[in-house]
Order: C-alpha cells, then sequence, then structure tokens
C-alpha cells in the first residue's frame, strides 16, 4: 500500500507455492471441494505489507485465479472482515479456507478471488471524469457501511479514530522531540479544529490502486487488512497528498458536499495532513513518498502563513 507510514507492517514468509505445488493443490482442493492443478503462481507488487501470490489453476478442469494470503500480523482481520463485507453494497473478493493453524501450508493463510480489471488510480491520473466520479461513489458507499452491516466482526471494529486522535497522536512525538514550528501547528490546528464527523466504515486503504475497474464500472475493493472505522475525510484525502496532480479538480469538494461535510474544513483537513506525516517521516527518518523532512516542514510553515 502507498498509504499513510503508521499502518506499514513487513512481515517476511520464505513459502513460495512453486516449489509446494502438492501441498497448494490440495489446499485449494480441500476447500473447493474439487481437484485443483495448479497452473502457474507469482508474487504479485509488494505494498507496505507483505507481497501476496496469484495463484493461476484449474479447479474442476475450469480456469480461476486466487490470490494466496500468507501469514501476517493482520491475517485473520483481513479475512474475517472479507467475509463480513460479502453483503454489503461494494464489491469485494470472496475469501476462502482460513488456516489458522498453518496446517496445510506451513504458514497461516487463505486465499480469495483475483479481481481481474486495472487501478482506477491510473484512470485518475490520466484525468478520466468518470474515474473521479467513481472514487467519490466509492469511498461515499463504503462510508456508509453502518456497524450493524458488519457486526459478524464488531469485536475486531474499536469505535475508530478520530481527526482529533491523529493530531495528539502526533503532536505526543513533537513533545518528546521540541520543535517551534511544530509547536505554533500544532496550536493552530488545535484553535481551529472544525467539527469533526463520527468516525466512518472503510477498507481502510482508500489509495485508488485498490479500487480495481473493468470498462468503467467497479470490480472490487481489495486491502482490507485495516478495514475499521476512521475519519472519513482524513481517509478521502489521502491520493491528494501522495498525488498533487488530482488537486484543484473538486474531487475533494465534491465528495465533502456528497457526505454532508463542509468543504470550508479541507484547509484544516490539509494541515493535519503536513503536520501529521512530518512526525512520521521524522520518527522514521525515511521519506514518505516524495515528501521528505525539509518540504514538509516547509509545507507545513506555508500552510500556517495562509491560514
Amino acid at each position: 500500500r502507498l498509504g499513510r507510514p503508521e499502518q506499514e507492517e513487513t512481515t517476511v514468509t520464505s513459502f513460495n507455492p512453486n516449489e509446494h505445488q502438492t501441498r497448494v493443490e490440495g489446499y485449494l482442493g480441500q476447500v473447493l471441494g474439487k481437484d485443483v492443478r495448479l497452473v502457474h503462481a507469482r508474487e504479485l507488487a509488494r505494498s507496505t505489507r507483505d507481497a501476496p501470490w496469484r495463484l493461476d489453476v484449474e479447479v474442476g478442469g475450469n480456469a480461476r485465479s486466487f490470490v494466496l494470503r500468507l501469514e501476517s500480523k493482520r491475517i485473520e482481520h483481513e479475512y474475517r472482515v472479507l467475509r463480513a463485507v460479502e453483503g454489503i453494497p461494494v464489491p469485494a473478493p470472496k475469501a476462502y479456507g482460513w488456516d489458522p493453524a498453518g496446517e496445510a501450508l506451513g504458514v497461516r493463510c487463505f486465499f480469495y478471488d483475483y479481481v481481474e480489471g486495472e487501478s482506477l488510480l491510473n484512470q485518475m491520473l490520466e484525468g478520466h471524469p468518470w474515474a473521479d466520479e467513481l472514487y467519490i461513489d466509492t469511498a461515499c458507499a463504503l462510508q456508509s457501511v453502518s456497524r450493524d452491516q458488519v457486526e459478524a466482526v464488531s469485536d475486531l471494529l474499536a469505535d475508530g479514530e478520530t481527526a482529533g486522535d491523529v493530531l495528539e497522536d502526533a503532536y505526543a512525538y513533537f513533545q518528546a522531540n521540541p520543535h517551534s514550528l511544530a509547536d505554533a501547528a500544532y496550536t493552530r490546528l488545535k484553535e481551529t479544529q472544525p467539527l469533526l464527523p463520527e468516525p466512518r466504515f472503510s477498507n481502510g486503504d482508500l489509495w485508488p490502486d485498490n479500487l480495481i475497474v473493468q470498462d468503467g464500472q467497479l470490480a472490487g475493493v481489495i486491502d482490507w487488512a485495516l478495514a475499521g472505522f476512521s475519519d472519513p475525510i482524513f481517509e478521502f484525502l489521502l491520493p491528494f497528498f501522495l498525488r498533487p496532480t488530482l488537486r484543484g479538480r473538486g474531487i475533494e469538494e465534491r465528495y465533502c458536499e456528497r457526505m454532508g461535510f463542509d468543504p470550508a474544513v479541507l484547509s484544516w483537513y490539509h494541515g493535519l495532513e503536513f503536520f501529521d506525516s512530518w512526525r512520521w517521516v521524522r520518527l522514521t527518518g525515511e521519506p514518505y513518498e516524495q515528501h521528505t523532512d525539509e518540504s514538509l516542514e516547509a509545507d507545513l510553515a506555508r500552510w500556517l502563513e495562509g491560514w
């Protein structure tokens, strides 16, 4: 995922399906109740978490493709949420074969249907208006899912993180690592903090690469390992922070209007994004995409001047 640094979690497992064909075929076959032949397995692009495997197989003589998810910190969370969202009005891949003891492959695992299509991010970056609207539509649909609709995983889903929580967590770092600009930014953010929305549901990573499209339609939302309730505006704004070319097209404003939020709050959220990201870049010593310690300090200073 090209997401917020605090959400990174890397797990390394040496399991390679190509080296364990018989075990993989047996595992899938037992779960699906049919004979399975593994045709090809390839590792998918690594996100900020572990890289899954695409499995191209024949199931009872018919070609199918799955994604094999192996041991990770939140693997049970992802599996259970995928099962819980099967009934919501947003397409998501169907999950199968949760193996918490790792009996089948030697590591905890499950698999889900591979979603054919292409990234919505590419379509948005190419400037297609329909892609912008589909991003808004999908975010609104996800954030309209009620707790009752995901009651099956209520034990996994806490009350949710608000933007106020994000602000306080970020400032806790600067209290231990003082900086005059951080103090000024925190004071401004606290003094101008708007009435914050209640946390809303999402897959936990509204990065448009996780929205797969076919022929201009949403084929599926992937990457549910961080699914839960969070500040909806902060979650929605991630692409515009990491891909500045998406700004200025009215996408953020149209989203706010659809959800009943005042678009005037966007400036405050942009300041919070700079503040929170600056904290993490300084903490990790690593850039956050194109954002560096120096650039974020300059961005935050400009935000303060322009507020």
